[in-house]
This record gives structure tokens, sequence and C-alpha cells, in this order.
């Protein structure tokens, strides 16, 4: 199987490559990265306080599925799924295998997470799309939209702008630079003139675009203004937004960077401590999944076969959206504040840390926020994070202790819950950083040596002759976590 997307995919959608990538770059230049919400029924994607026309392709899946919105049993029937059905349509006119497969599988690509990424892309040109965004829709999936508002202007030529579209449109997918590259000009309304490894052409204000090729790849671009004065595009200014709706009050706020670095570090390994209570419960109090009672007199989990000593710890409503530490879970709390090197002073800036209730309608993927906040509470205390329902416990019972035996299997799934846990809350510019750590941490807690010879596709967790590899996107999302030999082919 090919690591590429179909011929007649790429047929369709790589003379659309290098405009796509200068009108994503205005949309994001206008509508900066920030906290991602949507409404299905307007519907609308709200970004950094400003929301847009906007609507739903597909969804990604950490097993690397892409389900296309229109296959979807949650947004087919919607409005919020039109222009998924408008793409659905164009395969079946022109015999695309991705856009008519309700389920792609993109695992054949090296890096299936960017796959879609560049899918969304695709879809953007095949729809003559404004801009694209992309939001975590729950701890393991990601919801891929297509912004299509007029108050998002259609891209101008910018000199800067322009120079990287045309490269990053060339090499973003197999096949010649040159279909991209006369794509652009077409969509600027531009006749070029063609010649041995070299397109040009004149804008609409006398500015003169030369593009240098080779095979797949754009060599150069150089911009002149006419008679080779200072180019037009060069200097002109940035384009603004028409009349896009303010939303002051749609989620806003981000998991403080000092938390999300503790989180990385406690959250895989409270995961192997919660398990390694259920198994003791299977073993020893008759667990056999029924789920225990919460004796608050006797400060217990009462299974069938006995109890484990626990304490509250806090609780989370998922419907009005709040989440609150549970009284005298003060000592708790400041354990988490040192462990994230914060003093007193820096507590006011924390609500969530403060033991009032915490608004999540300010976040974007609320649930992710409290089992974070209370996971990584409970292992920063060396205790074990439990939850009845939407009540969060840790547990304090001294028969808990170490992490048993060494289960690779069990360490993969341990990471990959882990960083599916985070990812919604993981900026950008610090997800390379947060999901390394969690992986490094989980491996040095768990005693194994860690090995970097990978880097930096992936690093290693290594005890004898085996290994787990933990493998990363470039932009630093765990796309893929393995066992097998040291330093052979993954199992």
């Amino acid at each position: 199987m090919t690591a590429s997307f179909s011929d007649q995919l790429l047929a369709l959608a790589r003379p659309n490559l290098a405009w796509v990538c200068e009108q994503l770059d205005l949309f994001d230049a206008l509508v900066p990265a920030g906290v991602v919400s949507f409404d299905r029924d307007e519907p609308s994607v709200t970004r950094s306080g400003i929301t847009l026309r906007a609507h739903v392709v597909g969804t990604y899946a950490l097993d690397g599925t892409w389900m296309w919105a229109w296959a979807n049993e949650s947004y087919r029937d919607s409005a919020f799924a039109v222009r998924s059905r408008e793409l659905r349509e164009l395969g079946e006119r022109a015999g695309v295998p991705e856009l008519t497969a309700p389920m792609p599988d993109l695992n054949h690509f090296p890096d299936p997470r960017l796959a879609a990424d560049h899918l969304l892309l695709m879809c953007m040109g095949l729809l003559d799309a404004r801009g694209g965004v992309i939001c975590a829709v729950n701890e393991r999936s990601r919801l891929f939209m297509v912004v299509d508002d007029p108050a998002v202007p259609r891209a101008e030529p910018r000199a800067a702008r322009l120079t990287r579209a045309l490269r990053n449109g060339a090499g973003l997918l197999p096949g010649p630079a040159l279909k991209p590259v006369k794509g652009w000009f077409a969509r600027h309304g531009i006749d070029p003139v063609y010649g041995p490894g070299r397109v040009e052409g004149v804008l609409d204000g006398g500015d003169r675009v030369v593009v240098a090729l080779e095979g797949e790849e754009v060599t150069s671009v150089e911009i002149a203004g006419p008679d080779g004065s200072t180019p037009g595009c060069g200097t002109a200014g940035e384009q603004e937004l028409e009349g896009a709706r303010l939303s002051p009050e749609a989620p806003h706020r981000t998991f403080p960077r000092p938390l999300l670095a503790v989180a990385a570090r406690e959250m895989a390994f409270s995961i192997l401590r919660t398990r390694a209570m259920v198994r003791y419960a299977d073993d020893h109090l008759a667990f056999a999944g029924r789920p225990p009672l919460w004796d608050e007199q006797a400060g217990e989990l009462r299974f069938p076969g006995g109890g484990l000593t626990a304490r509250r710890l806090g609780s989370y409503d998922s419907e009005e959206g709040w989440f609150r530490w549970a009284p005298g879970t003060e000592d708790i709390r400041d354990r988490f504040r040192e462990a994230a090197g914060l003093g007193p002073s820096d507590a006011e800036d924390l609500p969530e840390l403060s033991g009032e209730r915490l608004d999540l309608t300010a976040y974007g993927p609320r649930e992710a926020v409290a089992v974070a906040l209370a996971r990584t509470a409970a292992n920063v205390v060396g205790q074990t994070f439990t939850s009845l329902g939407n009540h969060f416990f840790t547990v304090t019972d001294e028969r808990l202790s170490g992490a048993g035996e060494i289960d690779l299997d069990a360490a993969v799934a341990d990471i990959r819950n882990g960083a599916s846990w985070l990812q919604g809350l993981v900026e950008q510019e610090t997800r390379d950083e947060t999901m390394r750590s969690l992986a490094q941490s989980y491996f040095e807690r768990l005693g194994l040596q860690v090995w970097h010879y990978g880097q930096p596709d992936f690093i290693s967790g290594v005890t004898g002759l085996y290994e787990v590899r933990v493998y990363f996107s470039p932009d630093g999302t765990i796309t893929q976590v393995t066992p097998g030999m040291v330093m052979g082919a993954s199992m």
C-alpha cells in the first residue's frame, strides 16, 4: 500500500494547493490561534473570540482513521455537514475513493495525523473555502472544519505570503510543481508565460512574479515592481476581516502552562496507578467490574470483598460545566503548586487551584480539564486517582504501592491514554515539549532506560531486550506507541 493519496484525489486537489496555503496564511493572521469551539446548529466556529460560519468535513481519531461528516451519525443529518456532502458528490462524479469511502484509513502514511491535516487543505481547495480550523472534540479525536464566511477576505498577493505559498504548495504533496503554480496564477486571474523551468506573470498592480521550478520543487520566487522598482505587493497593508462577529463569552482560557508541565509528567503514571488499583480490587476485593460504594463516615470505597481507604478529591458537572475541589484538599493543591514551581503570590492567577467552583465553559475540552486537574493532583501526592461517575477520589490505602511488574503492552496503553487526555489542552508552541515530557517521565518513573537514538521521530523506554517506542509528528503530537525488540522492527 503506497503512502500517498490516490491519483484521482491528487489530480483534483494539487492545482489548488498553493493558493490554499496562501489563503490559510491570511486566515491564521486574521483569526489567531486560540481556544476553539463550534456550534453545529448555527453552524459556526469560534476561535480566539471570533465567530465565523463554518462546516465540518470530517473527524480524525487516534487509531489513524478519518470519518467524513456525511457518514458520522453525530453530524450527517445536520446543516453542519452540508459541505461534506458536497465532497462526497464530487467524489462520486470524479471517481475519487477517499471522498466516497465513509472512513478512509490513513495508517499507511508515515504520519497519519499529518495526512489528516493535508486532507483538510485539500478539502479547502475543493470547496473554495476561506479558512480551515481543527478542534479537539474530545480526548481522542479532532474535528476538521472549513470556514466559508464572507467576513474572511480572499487572499490578495503579498510578497512574503505568496513566496511561502508557492514553495509550500508545491512541496506539500507528491507531484510536479507546475500544477500548483499554474493553479495559483489562475486563482489571481493571471495568464502566465511559460519558459524552460520557469513561469512568470504580471499582477494587477504591475508587479512581475517569476517562479523557477525543477521537477516537484519551486527553487525560487522573484518579485519585482514595474521597471524593476520595489513591488507594490511587498509594501501593501494587510487585509482585514469584514464584519466578523466577536464572541467575548466563547471559550477563551487555556490550561495554564505551569500546571500543564506537571500534568505531562504525572498523567500516564496516574493511569498506571489506577490500573493497578483495579487489578488489586479484582484479586482481593471481589471487584468483578461492579462499581464500589463511597462510605463517607468510614472514608472508604466499599467493594463486595472489602474497602480501600480514600478521600474525596473533587467533582465535575458535565451539563453545567464546572469543576470543584472537595473541602479539605488544601494540602493536595499546595503540593500541586509546589510541583509547578509556584509560590503563594502566583495563586491569585490560578483559579484552577483556588478551591472555588471553576467555570469550565471558559475552556475548550471541559472534561479533559477536570480530569487533568484531579489525576495530576492525586499523582503528585503519590496516591491513586479513581472516580465514581463525576465524583473524583484519591485512594490513600497503603496496600496500593509500587508499579508492579513491567508490562510493555500496558505501558503502550498508559502512554496513549495519557496523551489522549492532554492533546486538547496543549497549545501548538508547547506540544512537542509537553508530549515528549509525558513519554520520558513515564519511562523514568517505571524504571526504564530512556534511549534517544530514534530522535526526532521517536524515543524509547528500554528494559532488557525490549523497548516501547513513542513516535512523534513534526508538531510533537504522539502518533503511535509500539512495543518491540530493541532497535528492531516494532511488534
